[in-house]
């Protein structure tokens, strides 16, 4: 399963890569469509992390959950490792925000970054 969902992801990314290659000297077809498939892999990253960080955050929770009511006398201190995990598993949505603003604003793969 997680094989064919790759493959699709990787079936998404990997023609804008190819137009990456060839830079800026295309037609303005081309340039659009390199464009278009590059919000579409800015989006697909954002989607992709706020999925995979809701499940990581949902798994943190249950297995609190779970331990707060096993030994209740160590709710406060799972509590505030839980926080701190939380924090770390929004930091990776984040950086796929990052990425993708930077990728579709910055000019990074049309040269204009300097690059």
């Amino acid at each position: 399963m997680k094989g064919k969902a790759l493959a699709s992801i990787a079936a998404l990314i990997l023609p804008a890569l190819g137009f990456a290659a060839e830079g800026t000297t295309g037609s303005s077809s081309d340039k659009a469509l390199f464009y278009g498939l590059l919000a579409l892999a800015a989006g697909l990253a954002i989607g992709l992390a706020a999925l995979g960080t809701g499940i990581g955050m949902g798994h943190a929770v249950r297995g609190t959950q779970e331990g707060i009511a096993r030994n209740p006398n160590v709710g406060g201190r799972l509590q505030t490792i839980m926080f701190i995990g939380l924090a770390f598993i929004e930091t990776l949505a984040l950086y796929a925000l990052l990425f993708s603003i930077v990728f579709v604003f910055t000019g990074i793969f049309s040269g204009r970054a300097g690059f």
